[in-house]
């Protein structure tokens, strides 16, 4: 199921299957049918703009959102939720909790970018969004909202609680526990706090039964995602192996970061440069965690290296 770049396809709601829809966009945002004409959306957009045009397409089929549930703190998931509650006063917010604390505190997200207060490049609206508080906390298992039961999957590694969402139509919402092939292209290095998580994360969709899943940043609805898992498992491979290439001369975090930048021709920003950063830092913990790197601060420098 393609549905193509056209501005159309901004405007307007896909019928996946059953009650089971989504609104496709910068960030795509589920959204499931109730009798009563209302809704549950499954994220909600980066801010007041594309929370706008979600609502025009929620209305346009004649509902109203009731429920939201936020796949993890990330601003372009959960911004537009500000602009939502204040729209549909009645609007139900839901979360995990570890990811709730983020979103009602959202200055950590850059200051954990900075390792300190941030720099005020790192806390554009990408990065820094508004402070929000839940209605409800949730984990993984059943959930039942209205008439309706869904499934919460634990799927960290991106953040360290983010979840899916199965619903009764057997399609899968996973946020961004997957990266799709056209992201992999134009970010060959995508954020990634916990490298072991993200491993264990892989494997588990990989043997997911769903009819249908969505990526929070596709342009496809995807029917099967084995082929999907396998190739961000090679990604995740293919730099544990340069890595411990480089490592064969010492090398710090920042070595590390620039060979990234380098190897990909990237001309980072510093809010591209912090995450490409905080994503070396991912992998370096992974492999010194796992005893496949030493490390040691040697003349005011950490080096990390193969014996």
């Amino acid at each position: 199921m393609n549905f193509g770049k056209d501005i159309k396809g901004y405007m307007r709601l896909h019928k996946i299957q059953g009650h089971s829809y989504y609104f496709q966009g910068p960030t795509n945002v589920g959204i499931v049918k109730y009798k009563n004409s209302m809704a549950l959306l499954i994220d909600a957009g980066l801010d007041s703009t594309s929370s706008r045009l979600l609502a025009q397409a929620v209305e346009e089929e004649g509902l109203k959102p009731k429920y939201v549930v936020i796949t993890h703190a990330h601003p372009d998931h959960y911004g537009a939720v500000k602009w939502l509650k204040e729209q549909y006063t009645g609007l139900l917010r839901y979360s995990h909790p570890g990811e709730a604390v983020w979103m009602a505190n959202p200055r950590i997200e850059s200051e954990s970018f900075y390792g300190a207060r941030p720099l005020r490049e790192l806390e554009n609206r990408f990065l820094k969004g508004p402070a929000i508080e839940m209605d409800f906390l949730i984990e993984k298992g059943k959930l039942e909202l209205g008439e309706k039961n869904y499934e919460i999957l634990a799927l960290p590694g991106h953040t360290y609680n983010q979840i899916g969402v199965l619903t009764s139509d057997s399609v899968l919402f996973v946020g961004d526990s997957l990266f799709s092939e056209e992201i992999m292209e134009k970010y060959s290095f995508p954020f990634l706090l916990d490298i072991e998580l993200q491993l264990q994360t892989i494997e588990k969709l990989a043997q997911v039964k769903a009819d249908y899943v969505v990526l929070s940043h596709a342009q496809k609805v995807y029917t099967s995602i084995t082929d999907l898992c396998a190739k961000n498992k090679a990604r995740i491979d293919e730099y544990i192996e340069e890595i411990l290439e480089w490592c064969y001369q010492p090398c710090t975090r920042e070595d590390i970061t620039e060979k990234v930048l380098t190897k990909n021709q990237t001309e980072a920003d510093i809010p591209h440069y912090y995450r490409t950063h905080a994503t070396v830092g991912a992998f370096l913990s992974y492999l010194s965690n796992r005893n496949q790197l030493e490390k040691a601060v040697i003349s005011g420098k950490c080096y990390f290296y193969r014996e």
